[in-house]
């Protein structure tokens, strides 16, 4: 037996496969279930909601429903047009407040509709 021969008999010998280094983290399988399942969606929905609750009170925020965070917007949804006027006398110091609340959801601007469904 040569040495060609031997170094392909060596060459057919399975490889063991799986070795801990080939391993995802844990933190980064976690993270991939909670971006697939929405998890971080709503656990950031439910932030926004206290936030604006705490910027616009009680009263005005039974009137109103938070959206989402559009290109830096927060979109927030109103039940009349006179609601959606005072919140847009409101607009700077209601920006300020959620901007103090959750400077990591880098909200720059507020846009305020009127749906009328509440």
């Amino acid at each position: 037996m040569n040495q060609d021969d031997e170094a392909y008999y060596l060459s057919q010998i399975p490889k063991p496969r799986g070795t801990r280094i080939n391993a995802s983290k844990i933190s980064t399988v976690l993270n991939r279930v909670i971006e697939q399942k929405g998890y971080a969606a709503i656990q950031s929905r439910g932030l926004l909601a206290q936030a604006w609750e705490q910027a616009v009170g009680p009263h005005l925020a039974l009137q109103t429903r938070v959206g989402k965070v559009d290109r830096g917007a927060l979109q927030v949804f109103t039940s009349s047009k006179i609601v959606l006027t005072e919140l847009e006398f409101m607009k700077p110091q209601l920006l300020k407040s959620i901007q103090k609340s959750l400077p990591d959801f880098s909200i720059r601007s507020l846009k305020f509709r009127c749906d009328g469904h509440r």
